[in-house]
């Protein structure tokens, strides 16, 4: 007779488990639910998608000095002055890159701002009184908006952001039909 060593017999029920799937060992749980299949557009896209249907221009960038490559390159094209922003980051990011920027208070046409959450569902950008020149945003003619795929969210329970953390200052939201009022509108979104 054979004999069939543990190695053999392992493989040969390694191989009948592959050919006759188990049994389910936890029957409450349906696999086939919508909880468990993945959305076949990120959220990310969802956001963009309603962007776009919008009218507004929108366009990747792989990393920061990407983004400012883009923004020269949109400015030239349009012909723009001198980029108004006067938020901190960013106006480090024009500084330390040698690229020469203004106040808002003497903003001509171009406010280039970025955004503290998108929401998909809703199609709103909440911006943060902290960082935005917020009194300035009604004076520009052209608005340039700088995001990271990872700020938009999809919230639950009925909430606008469901994540936004609760601080002392003043947090704006607004639907992207408010961006009409501006000439051209331009999400430039870090992938």
């Amino acid at each position: 007779m054979f004999d069939i060593t543990p190695k053999e017999q392992t493989i040969k029920q390694v191989r009948k488990g592959l050919v006759q799937p188990l049994a389910n060992k936890y029957p409450l749980l349906n696999f086939e639910s919508d909880v468990f299949k993945k959305p076949l557009l990120a959220v990310d896209e969802d956001f963009v998608s309603a962007w776009v249907k919008a009218g507004y221009s929108f366009n990747t960038c792989s990393n920061k000095y990407d983004f400012l490559s883009q923004l020269l390159a949109i400015k030239e094209e349009k012909g723009w002055g001198t980029i108004a922003t006067g938020e901190k980051k960013l106006m480090e990011l024009l500084d330390d890159n040698g690229i020469p920027h203004i106040l808002p208070d003497n903003m001509k046409d171009v406010l280039l701002i970025s955004c503290q959450k998108m929401e998909s569902s809703s199609s709103g950008i909440c911006l943060n009184s902290e960082i935005q020149p917020l009194k300035k945003l009604s004076q520009a003619r052209h608005l340039v908006i700088f995001a990271k795929n990872n700020q938009v969210e999809t919230p639950s329970n009925n909430t606008f952001f469901g994540e936004l953390m609760v601080k002392n200052d003043f947090r704006v939201q607004l639907d992207i039909a408010y961006f009409k009022r501006f000439e051209s509108v331009i999400l430039l979104m870090v992938m």
